[in-house]
């Protein structure tokens, strides 16, 4: 059995990692200090060994240090999403998984999507825009989140809520990443989700509309440059009187678009309102 030890020492708090260890000759516990952590303040889930990570009473103890110091919180977000935008250019899915796995412990997916994967994501854009990368760059990037996405998507789902949403992107945008993300992450609380991206013609769109009757259509558009396909993909499935909610970063300097609902932050908690609010 581990669990964790505080010590004061001139107003400042210290922590320490302690096992307890049955003595069979003195018949009694013992308690054996498996690592020094350091100030409490500053203690995180990296600080603790992997095979203690687990641990319920160590998982609570990190969480509550962290929502308490948000300046050690603010930090360690940081390092994390820094540590993701490595391992994904690097095409290293296993130290993503396990950032992934990590964080959850002590957060949510929908935080995980939010604050660690999109910037991440976002970050590795820009520096494509600087010409700081390559093709290949960016495509291992890329296929690395989609596998990370498609791990994620593994997991158990809630019970279905008997709705369902479709999503697709405008003819031309191949950036499905935004796509996977929603579909995974409403899968995961219980929605029906046909996910028609990248790039499906909009006849083929308007016929799954019609066939599978989607309470709410998300549209996910990533470079201005299809912003007009966008428009007339709006256009055509006005006719079918289904919400339609339209989101991405083609569309942070301002909404062009009329009688749609428009995500104004790429915020997956932001987009589950929006979709409660259409078809409660």
């Amino acid at each position: 059995m581990v669990f964790l030890r505080s010590k004061i020492v001139k107003n400042e708090s210290y922590s320490y990692l302690v096992k307890s260890k049955w003595d069979s000759k003195g018949k009694t516990s013992r308690q054996q200090t498996v690592k020094y952590l350091g100030k409490t303040s500053d203690v995180t889930l990296e600080d603790i060994p992997s095979e203690y990570r687990n641990d319920p009473s160590i998982v609570s103890f990190v969480s509550s240090v962290q929502r308490f110091d948000t300046k050690k919180r603010e930090k360690y977000l940081i390092k994390t999403q820094q540590n993701m935008r490595k391992f994904l250019l690097g095409g290293d899915l296993k130290n993503a998984i396990s950032i992934y796995t990590d964080f959850v412990k002590q957060s949510s997916v929908t935080n995980f999507y939010d604050i660690i994967l999109r910037p991440a994501m976002y970050q590795i854009g820009e520096l494509w825009d600087a010409k700081k990368l390559d093709v290949g760059d960016e495509h291992i990037a890329s296929n690395t989140a989609m596998h990370l996405i498609e791990n994620i998507g593994t997991k158990p789902k809630a019970r279905s809520k008997e709705k369902t949403i479709l999503i697709c992107t405008p003819d031309g945008e191949y950036h499905a990443i935004p796509c996977f993300m929603m579909e995974t992450y409403l899968s995961l609380n219980g929605y029906n989700v046909i996910n028609l991206a990248p790039s499906a013609p909009s006849n083929s769109i308007m016929r799954h509309i019609s066939d599978k009757k989607p309470d709410v259509i998300l549209i996910s558009v990533t470079l201005k440059d299809h912003i007009n396909s966008c428009d007339r993909l709006i256009k055509n499935l006005k006719k079918f009187k289904v919400p339609i909610v339209i989101g991405g970063q083609a569309l942070q300097d301002g909404n062009p678009f009329h009688d749609v609902m428009v995500m104004n932050t790429p915020s997956l908690s932001e987009l589950s309102k929006m979709i409660k609010e259409e078809i409660r």
